[in-house]
């Protein structure tokens, strides 16, 4: 539990470091995060922990700005890194992804990557593409990974990154 504290205490200090306008220069952006599995959009919107999965973030870029304006573009690598829940697997499985067999629902962690190259467009607009892997195993103890492809469009809070 100790150590717990202590790396969240280390994350908290990273992540209150605030941005700085800057004409050029190298970003870097590190922090964890919660996913949330919606899943088919013809559920009820409904709450539930199984459908919590827990993750890492991180970004490497340049960003340059024109002007001493603080609206710069960023050349980037994005990058996921995490635990997929177990019914969450089971769900994506329910919603078509290829999965083989019956999800080990004992294991609690399936761990799963993902890196995108992209640009941040006016340190707001983000898009990148790239690929990731998911691994699971199924009831016979058998390990499997699923290759999937990804691409992100949305919106960027640049007030956590840190520049130098």
């Amino acid at each position: 539990m100790r150590q717990k504290i202590i790396i969240l205490l280390i994350l908290i200090l990273i992540l209150i470091k605030g941005s700085y306008a800057q004409d050029k220069g190298f970003t870097f952006l590190l922090g964890p995060a919660v996913n949330y599995y919606h899943g088919d959009t013809n559920e009820k919107f409904s709450y539930s922990s199984e459908k919590l999965s827990w993750q890492f973030n991180g970004q490497f870029g340049f960003i340059s700005t024109r002007g001493g304006t603080t609206r710069g573009n960023m050349l980037a690598i994005f990058g996921t890194a995490g635990s997929t829940n177990p019914a969450v697997i089971q769900q994506m499985q329910t919603d078509g992804a290829h999965i083989t067999g019956l999800i080990d629902t004992e294991k609690k962690f399936n761990e799963f990557y993902c890196v995108e190259g992209g640009m941040v467009i006016a340190r707001f607009l983000r898009l990148s593409g790239g690929f990731g892997r998911q691994s699971y195993s199924n009831l016979l103890g058998e390990n499997y990974k699923l290759k999937y492809f990804s691409g992100t469009l949305g919106l960027v809070s640049t007030s956590m990154l840190l520049t130098g």
